[in-house]
């Protein structure tokens, strides 16, 4: 019994154990652990040493910051594995699956010193990223010497600073010594085209652009590769080049550029981190070709730093499992992933895990001088440099580097003193002594002007001194030069990059006066041959800029456009003899004098001819009737002209309304008339109306009566062109040609030349100042092109030059001078509004027209007298026998016998005169007994129809009924009968 009971209190209390023991691992928090990766086995065992003392200042960290994850979640002691070096895709496969996996992990922190500049290193470290972001496990990097972009689509943050921050290091040291101008010098490595790229945004970022002169890319680490990438630097105005490459490629350059004389105290060179490299090797010391003064970036990298960099990123995994866990309901299981290589699914919480991480800030303390934060695309936001200076140990007898400053995002760049290049105290300026430059120039208003000085022997404003051949110096002669004053657009622009790049310069113009050609041996003349003989620096002047130029020098960006153009002289004219007829054009004056005026007068005589108050359609005149066909001409002209004679008007409505119109009409016509005709009756300055250089005068000259005459200058850009597109033209044109643009618009104003071709911005320079302003241009340009500055090919200047005119294109300089220069006199003048008297050239026209009236009376006068002593017996027969042609011509028909009766009385004619008046008056009685006749004949009718009427009346009865209608018809007819008689009658008397 007893024993029955012992077991019933023996199992009790195993039962409540149990239970208790069941319920303390219902409650128990989740374990999480966190990996560390690193490539160097003595990294590993510093770590394995260090770890425990780190993981337990973290986890105070967290007490004190009273992180609430320990209630769900216990973080073990960090696990370290060690690559041994090995980075090949297996031994990362291997530990991946079999040390890091198993023990499941759910974050990583990577570690390396080393430089991955091999390319099977970097893939090998891309390899390990890629893994473990398929399996969504977050990885924390830390690459001081590897700090290029991470790919979007991996779960990497980046703990160590980027290039970007390296490089806003460097600007800041640029910034405080004003270092306004810059050479970079990469080499071929990782993270190369991150490099140039943070360079490019930092100077758009930041208000301190330096100008970044040139960009030397080193292909090839072979000494005479490099030496001949680096010979580009030579010479120019680079005297501040910032590095990055490794160790060993920096080796390499500074050797080479030593070699070239870019290593002297005058030139500073700044490494980047690759650079410098890690100071923590065994036997690591600064390469003898490193120069002293050099300055460095330097993150630290040493066990100390390594093991601040483990307890940072302890720091990050805890704030980041806090957040998480308050901001979603996961349970503590779910952050344990139970991932493997043989499973395909990832770690569902990895991307959220990865998130919060990005997302957190790690306040400063402890081993952290600032808080941790990161930027959207992964990377550390705040980092911090040390700037490094490379000096002689005396005590040590080598060289070393020492620690001189340092720099933070938040508070920028500390400096102390620091050894520059050559052991100077001071610091380079960072650009060259105020060099000198040999300029070759040739005369060409407006661009350069030369003149003599002032008896002081000074210049005016707006001048350069400058010198020339004297004008009777040939090859051979001693050695001669003439000082003069330079003026014009092109000197203005060079006194102003000058004094903007700083530069002294000798001005001297060209010895054999040519612009430059390529002559028949192949060989150049004029200004090209100065640059390529390297006895100028470069040319200024109105040179332009041709592809067969450019074959063999350099021309910087173009600071006017140009093209070829063609000036001609104005011939002043002559009014044209039609000038009164161009008002109108041909077509109008047609459609008035031959439609118009014919149509009016034709239909006026018709509705005359056809009116019962006009002829009647009767070809005799009735009563005092006046008007005949010539006379409906003369009343049409009368009216068109506005004149105050005496004319004949129609007697019909018809007639009448006609002629009114045609007077509104002839308003309209005589209104638009006279406004337009002041316009065409002035002289215009006769010039020949050139198309552009496909003129049928340019190719064609013999087409003209005498053949066209044009030409332009030898051994210049515009008869160069003009021979390659146009081989027939400029054949033709070299018997033409003038030494100078002077003597080639002379040629053509005094008219032993037609046209001249050439720049065509000098032509309107020209055209514009002509004091008598009797030359022009014409066409179009063609050949558009522009001028330049030229050098030799591969001059270090040209950089330095383009910018700078590219500026002086954006602020407007350019421009400026452009208006004050090419402008002329003539130009001013054809903008003011001025009023001439008219004088008798401007009425030549006119005089004309009227010389030829007279002409024309005379004519008539003529045809006048052949009628009255020829023609006048026969055509007056014919006039009485054609009744139509009377009415034709009144005047005519009335004045025969009245003159011929004055011809007779007055002058006493012969006995024939006396007959024809006889035969006149006989003709003229026969017709009016043949109207007697006819009215007679036409009353017998009448009487007739009467009389027959009246019988039928007499013999008819009168109607039994008769209504009112029939006898007031009866009374109208019989009325009309009588009204009728009566006019009848009136016509016979």
């Amino acid at each position: 019994m007893l024993w029955r009971s012992t077991s019933v209190v023996i199992f009790a209390g195993a039962c409540c154990a149990i239970a208790s023991s069941n319920a303390e691992d219902a409650t128990l928090p989740t374990e999480v652990r966190f990996g560390i990766v690193v490539t160097n086995p003595k990294q590993a065992m510093l770590l394995n040493r260090e770890s425990r003392r780190v993981f337990r200042d973290a986890m105070e960290s967290f007490s004190r910051s009273r992180l609430k994850f320990k209630d769900k979640l216990r973080i073990m002691e960090p696990f370290v594995v060690s690559l041994d070096g090995n980075l090949s895709p297996s031994n990362i496969l291997t530990i991946l699956c079999k040390r890091l996996l198993p023990k499941r992990v759910n974050a990583l922190l990577f570690v390396t010193f080393d430089d991955e500049s091999k390319t099977d290193e970097a893939n090998a470290v891309q390899y390990l990223f890629q893994l473990l972001s398929f399996l969504r496990l977050p990885v924390i990097t830390w690459r001081p010497q590897n700090s290029g972009r991470i790919p979007d689509d991996m779960l990497v943050l980046q703990m160590s600073s980027t290039i970007a921050h390296q490089t806003a290091a460097v600007f800041s040291i640029l910034k405080r010594y004003n270092y306004s101008q810059i050479s970079v010098v990469v080499s071929k490595t990782s993270g190369e085209e991150v490099f140039l790229d943070s360079i490019r945004q930092e100077r758009d970022r930041e208000s301190f652009k330096p100008k970044i002169l040139s960009v030397i890319k080193i292909d090839s680490l072979l000494p005479l590769n490099v030496k001949k990438q680096l010979k580009a630097l030579e010479g120019t105005s680079t005297r501040v080049l910032v590095l990055y490459a490794s160790k060993t490629a920096a080796t390499a350059i500074l050797e080479s550029a030593s070699e070239l004389g870019l290593t002297g105290p005058d030139y500073l060179w700044i490494g980047m981190q690759k650079v410098i490299g890690d100071m923590t090797e065994k036997n690591w010391h600064p390469p003898e070709e490193y120069p002293i003064g050099m300055l460095g970036v330097d993150l630290e990298m040493t066990e100390n730093s390594l093991v601040k960099t483990v307890g940072n990123g302890m720091r990050i995994y805890g704030y980041a499992l806090d957040s998480l866990i308050k901001e979603t309901n996961f349970s503590g299981n779910q952050f344990s992933p139970n991932v493997s290589c043989e499973a395909d699914d990832p770690w569902e919480l990895g991307r959220d895990f990865f998130k919060a991480m990005r997302r957190v800030v790690v306040p400063a303390g402890g081993s952290n001088k600032q808080k941790i934060e990161f930027l959207p695309d992964g990377t550390v936001k705040f980092a911090e440099f040390n700037i490094t200076n490379l000096s002689y140990d005396n005590k040590k007898r080598s060289r070393v580097w020492s620690t001189v400053g340092s720099w933070n995002t938040e508070s920028g760049l500390q400096l102390r003193d620091i050894v520059w290049p050559g052991g100077q105290a001071v610091p380079p300026r960072g650009k060259p002594e105020r060099y000198h430059l040999n300029i070759v120039t040739l005369q060409e208003d407006p661009y350069v002007i030369m003149k003599k000085p002032d008896l002081t022997g000074h210049c005016e404003s707006r001048s350069a001194k400058c010198r020339a051949r004297p004008t009777n110096w040939t090859t051979g002669s001693p050695d001669v030069w003439e000082s003069l004053c330079c003026t014009g657009l092109c000197i203005d622009l060079l006194v102003r990059l000058s004094s903007d790049i700083g530069f002294s310069y000798d001005l001297y113009q060209v010895e054999d006066g040519k612009w430059g050609g390529r002559m028949e041996g192949g060989q150049w003349n004029g200004l090209i041959a100065d640059l390529l003989n390297k006895k100028a620096h470069l040319a200024l002047t109105s040179l332009k800029v041709t592809k067969e130029r450019q074959r063999t020098i350099a021309f910087s960006a173009v600071f006017l456009e140009t093209g070829i153009s063609i000036v001609v002289a104005k011939r002043e004219g002559v009014i044209s003899p039609t000038a009164f007829l161009e008002p109108f054009d041909y077509v109008t004056w047609i459609i008035l004098m031959v439609v118009c005026i014919q149509t009016v007068a034709i239909f006026t005589f018709i509705f005359e001819w056809m009116s019962p108050s006009g002829f009647a359609m009767q070809a005799a005149m009735h009563g005092n009737q006046r008007f005949s066909f010539l006379r409906s001409y003369w009343l049409v002209f009368a009216t068109f002209f506005g004149t105050n004679c005496p004319v004949t008007l129609p007697r019909s409505v018809t007639a009448k309304t006609l002629t009114t119109v045609w007077g509104c009409c002839s308003l309209v016509f005589i209104t638009v008339y006279t406004a337009k005709l002041a316009t065409f009756m002035i002289t215009r300055d006769e010039v020949y109306d050139i198309q552009g250089i496909e003129d049928r005068r340019f190719l064609n000259p013999y087409s003209n009566s005498p053949p066209f005459r044009f030409g332009t200058i030898p051994f210049g850009s515009t008869s160069e062109t003009i021979r390659q597109a146009y081989p027939q033209i400029y054949n033709y044109m070299q018997q033409f040609s003038r030494p100078t643009v002077a003597e080639g618009i002379e040629a053509v104003k005094i008219g032993t030349l037609d046209a001249f071709l050439y720049d065509a911005t000098v032509l309107e320079y020209r055209v514009g100042s002509d004091q008598d302003c009797k030359i022009l241009t014409t066409g179009s340009w063609f050949a558009t092109t522009g001028y330049g500055i030229a050098f030799a090919q591969g001059s270090s200047f040209l950089p330095m030059f383009d910018e700078y005119l590219l500026k002086y294109q954006r602020n407007g300089f350019l421009e400026q001078l452009q208006s004050f220069w090419l402008t002329g006199a003539c130009k001013q003048r054809e903008q003011d509004k001025s009023s001439h008297a008219l004088g008798i050239k401007n009425f030549f026209s006119a005089f004309i027209f009227l010389g030829g009236g007279v002409v024309c009376g005379v004519i008539c006068l003529l045809i006048e007298w052949i009628y009255f002593h020829c023609l006048r017996l026969g055509f007056c027969r014919w006039l009485y026998s054609c009744g139509m042609c009377r009415i034709l011509c009144l005047s005519v028909e009335r004045s025969l016998p009245a003159a011929s009766r004055h011809r007779s009385h007055s002058s006493g004619e012969s006995q024939s005169h006396s007959d024809f008046v006889l035969i006149t008056d006989l003709s003229k009685n026969a017709e009016e007994l043949r109207r007697a006749r006819s009215e007679v004949d036409k009353l017998e009718k009448i009487r007739e129809r009467l009389r027959t009427a009246s019988a039928n009346n007499k013999a008819k009865p009168a109607p039994v009924k008769s209504n009112g209608f029939f006898r007031r018809r009866t009374r109208r007819d019989s009325s009309r009968g009588a009204k009728l008689n009566v006019v009848e009658l009136e016509t016979v008397l």
